[in-house]
């Protein structure tokens, strides 16, 4: 005879599949990608020692923009990015702070937009969210040549000298401004 005596709990028992699903929301990764075995520490595997000798054609007006020479003397942070990618987009507002915050201070922030459509959509996608610094189009070679890819975002923080000084994989919060400011005042992340 089936035990009749009233569950404890009064709701009933979770299906197999509501489990899967709660189990799978809660294993979502932050990133657009697989997270990198450094932690998006870097510069370490693969990663480029010093930023790549890359022109390419902002977004907004189509104009050629060397990463080389518009970084020359600046800390650069680079955020390799897609429209698509719900943590890029939900970044975009810390990152515009901080273009914003450093600008009197040698300081250059500069998106690569990457598989997101052509520069006119991308240009209007800028334009709505409010981005005022460069927006560059990318492409698989650009993206590839700072290392391998690991997924939407990375960041690369490039010192005045050109080199990648680290990668971030993913949002990253305020850790931004802290290692920003630091290579801005110290020359170095210490």
């Amino acid at each position: 005879m089936p035990n009749l005596a009233p569950s404890p709990f009064p709701f009933p028992a979770p299906s197999p599949f509501r489990v899967g699903i709660l189990l799978a929301l809660a294993l979502l990764p932050a990133a657009c990608g697989a997270p990198p075995a450094d932690g998006g520490a870097g510069p370490s595997g693969g990663v480029a020692a010093e930023a790549p000798d890359l022109t390419l054609p902002r977004a907004d007006t189509g104009e050629a923009l060397a990463l080389r020479e518009a970084g020359r003397d600046r800390v650069v942070l680079v955020d390799l990015w897609a429209t698509w990618c719900v943590p890029c987009v939900a970044e975009l507002p810390h990152l515009q702070e901080l273009s914003t915050s450093f600008a009197g201070e040698d300081f250059l922030m500069l998106g690569i937009v990457l598989e997101s459509g052509g520069a006119e959509e991308v240009a209007e996608f800028v334009a709505d969210h409010g981005l005022t610094y460069p927006n560059v189009m990318g492409s698989d070679e650009a993206r590839d040549s700072f290392g391998p890819f690991l997924g939407y975002p990375t960041k690369y923080l490039v010192g005045r000298d050109g080199r990648i000084v680290k990668r971030y994989f993913g949002p990253v919060g305020e850790v931004l401004d802290e290692e920003i400011g630091a290579l801005i005042g110290t020359g170095a992340l210490d």
